[in-house]
């Protein structure tokens, strides 16, 4: 993808034994949306709904139309602090270093204090 398209964005952690442990991954039409609608972002985990056990973690906003719009997905290993800042972390990295205003999430503690850490002033 990002042979054909050099914003397309993505990230990938690896374990000990070189197996995949957290992926990030955002398409250059979604960067270009977090500039416009990225003030408010909801962002959630999915637990243990894919084959691979992996938590699914999209970030979404709404676009001036009120329709979700994705602007970020991820596959991580578990939903621990650790592995949500990496994520954070990356998806900030990968937003032009900008941070929304607000996240709307639900109220998993690990979850909280990545965002706390990450995203202070949201």
């Amino acid at each position: 993808m990002h042979c054909d398209n050099s914003n397309f964005f993505y990230t990938i952690a690896i374990d000990e034994e070189c197996q995949l442990k957290n992926v990030l991954w955002v398409y250059a039409m979604s960067r270009a949306a977090f500039k416009e609608f990225g003030d408010v972002v909801t962002f959630d985990a999915t637990y243990l709904t894919n084959r691979y056990d992996m938590p699914f973690a999209p970030f979404v906003g709404v676009n001036h139309h009120g329709q979700s719009t994705l602007l970020g997905c991820g596959l991580i290993s578990n939903e621990d602090t650790e592995t949500f800042m990496w994520l954070f972390k990356n998806w900030k990295t990968c937003m032009f270093d900008c941070a929304p205003k607000a996240i709307i999430t639900d109220q998993d503690k690990a979850m909280q204090k990545g965002i706390e850490v990450v995203f202070p002033e949201a």
